[in-house]
């Protein structure tokens, strides 16, 4: 084996053992979670021409035992307009009684509904032993006429803002079936109203039920604080959806996570994938509003390695945390850590070294942005563009398939099979509301993290 080959493997095993290390505090304190990170190349190629690497960041929430969590201040704002009548309401004030069942005495809630006004149904206070009688609150309730949705957001926030403590976790729970049509209901007002209770310190879940409410405007009201969004095309499965929220509430381990990237002269930055922006600069950052016990959220940096660097600049990026420990009460930091490289004369040895799970997320990850724009095209009647644009989206999925492990084409899979799916609705030369609506959760998922 020549020089080159063994100098080049030993780099290899150098970088991979670096890149594997979970992250720990410096100075030796208990973290509630995990991070560590990868690239998709350890051994770059030297070339003439930039190389382009992907960090893979991992956020993991320890384990928490059973019991031991915040207390909540909930706000419920439920849509009670007409569309909402029969089954639809019946089965939201189920979940939302089912929930209530779940609180404890020192949790917060508030119940909030909406038509053409908005009415205070129950006031922000602690559960108590009022649980019997908060449930038969939401029995009473009836539908009505048209569809306030800002205004309820807006008192929903207002309720939370009664009880609003560092101490609790503070988040809008919304359901609505309809869209916004009294008062502001632009997607970008809505947006607004979202980044605003985000700032406050509150967070805002919502819950899309059936064909008819607006997606685009319920994923921007939902990824303004980082919390979930939920597409419903079946009534029956709401309770399930109010369990898995309740149960990430009550397991939330950190808050306000915030991850930054500096990279050195030589290495640029290009873009976190599945997010539209790209980085103006040496460093960049992202903030995770919540990570639960157990939950594991994942970032992908894009970086082009210049050649004047090549071959002698090893350590590609500085990765620093600082996030709130929900246990200890505290900020706390988690020290910074170098992401290295190594480099081979060698083009055979560098393809052996591909990561192919990180190579096939990467594209997963990226493909969330190319849904954004076929749907974009679609919304705007160019039918043909959008077509273009899935035929280049299934070509690139198609292209890491071959390599990649079999968890990763699993999720390759059902990807291509989504953007099938939504060729065959395309025939009718206009996409469907539920076509539209899958694809829309799947890309808020990608692009959030989640």
């Amino acid at each position: 084996m020549d020089k080159i080959r063994i100098k080049s493997m030993l780099a290899l095993g150098a970088v991979m053992l670096a890149g594997m290390n979970p992250f720990v505090s410096g100075h030796g304190d208990i973290l509630p979670l995990k991070v560590k990170t990868e690239v998709d190349r350890p051994l770059i190629h030297q070339s003439k021409d930039e190389q382009k690497v992907v960090i893979k960041i991992e956020v993991t929430g320890e384990q928490m035992p059973v019991g031991e969590r915040m207390p909540l201040n909930l706000a419920i704002v439920l849509d009670r307009s007409g569309s909402m009548s029969g089954g639809k309401l019946e089965q939201a004030k189920q979940a939302a009684e089912m929930l209530v069942d779940q609180l404890e005495s020192d949790d917060v809630l508030s119940l909030v509904v909406y038509e053409s006004e908005v009415e205070v149904v129950l006031s922000a206070g602690r559960i108590g032993k009022r649980h019997a009688e908060i449930k038969r609150l939401i029995r009473r309730i009836e539908t009505g006429g048209s569809t306030a949705l800002y205004g309820g957001v807006e008192k929903g926030g207002e309720e939370l803002s009664e009880f609003l403590s560092k101490e609790r976790i503070n988040r809008v729970i919304l359901l609505s079936d309809g869209i916004a049509n009294v008062g502001p209901g632009s997607n970008r007002e809505i947006a607004q109203l979202g980044s605003r209770l985000a700032r406050e310190g509150m967070s805002v879940t919502t819950i899309g039920l059936g064909g008819d409410y607006n997606e685009t405007l319920m994923t921007a009201l939902a990824e303004a604080s980082d919390a979930n969004y939920y597409y419903v095309a079946d009534v029956e499965t709401l309770p399930e959806v109010f369990r898995n929220e309740l149960g990430e509430l009550k397991s939330l381990v950190a808050r306000d996570f915030v991850i930054e990237i500096r990279c050195p002269k030589g290495v640029r930055p290009i873009r976190f994938l599945g997010r539209p922006d790209e980085l103006k600069s040496q460093t960049g950052s992202l903030t995770f509003g919540t990570l639960a016990s157990g939950q594991t959220r994942e970032l992908f940096l894009e970086c082009e390695v210049s050649p004047e660097v090549q071959g002698s600049l090893t350590e590609i990026a500085v990765v620093s945390a600082a996030f709130e420990d929900l246990k200890q009460g505290k900020r706390a930091r988690i020290d910074d850590r170098t992401v290295v490289v190594g480099y081979t004369e060698d083009s055979e040895l560098a393809g052996k070294s591909v990561n192919q799970a990180i190579r096939a997320e990467s594209v997963i990850y990226a493909n969330a942005v190319e849904t954004e724009k076929t749907l974009s095209y679609a919304d705007s009647g160019d039918i043909e563009a959008s077509r273009a644009n899935i035929v280049k989206q299934k070509a690139e999925l198609n292209a890491v398939y071959a390599a990649a492990p079999e968890a990763q084409k699993a999720t390759l899979r059902e990807e291509i099979s989504a953007l099938e799916d939504t060729e065959k609705d395309l025939e009718s030369d206009s996409l469907s509301k539920e076509q539209r609506k899958k694809l829309s959760i799947g890309s808020f998922l990608k692009r959030n993290a989640k």
